[in-house]
């Protein structure tokens, strides 16, 4: 095994689920570029087939509330904590409705528009990687 693969091996994974793919493209990159490997898509549904496929691989899965198909984030939240409880789940909407009383399973709610600051500290606390201390 070479150091890169090692490396790789030991970077938490983030699963992003955004339907914008400009949106989609910044919470990757940003993420990519502070060290986490990212896997990509655009629905819920294409998120759980990636879950079934490398569940095992995935440490935090960040999702938009209100994505195209007839699964949305709240319920795709509620399905990873059944199937993968040890993956952590931080959700965002921009919609003033999707309040976080509507968390019915341990998920964390981010609103839109969100600071890279604020992601980074999140995720990197959800994987337990170089964590930044107090997020207060």
């Amino acid at each position: 095994m070479t150091e890169s693969s090692a490396a790789a091996k030991t970077q938490p994974v983030i699963l992003v689920v955004e339907d914008e793919p400009e949106e989609r493209f910044l919470a990757a990159t940003l993420l990519e570029e502070t060290g986490f490997r990212v896997i990509e898509a655009e629905t819920a549904e294409k998120a759980l087939a990636i879950l079934r496929e490398r569940g095992e691989e995935v440490n935090v899965v960040f999702s938009d509330v209100r994505t195209p198909g007839q699964i949305g984030g709240f319920e795709l939240a509620r399905i990873i904590g059944v199937t993968w409880p040890r993956v952590h789940v931080l959700l965002t909407s921009g919609d003033a409705g999707d309040q976080p009383s509507d968390l019915r399973m341990s998920a964390t709610f981010i609103p839109k528009p969100w600071r890279a600051l604020d992601i980074l500290t999140l995720v990197e606390q959800a994987a337990g990687y170089r964590a930044t201390g107090d997020a207060h």
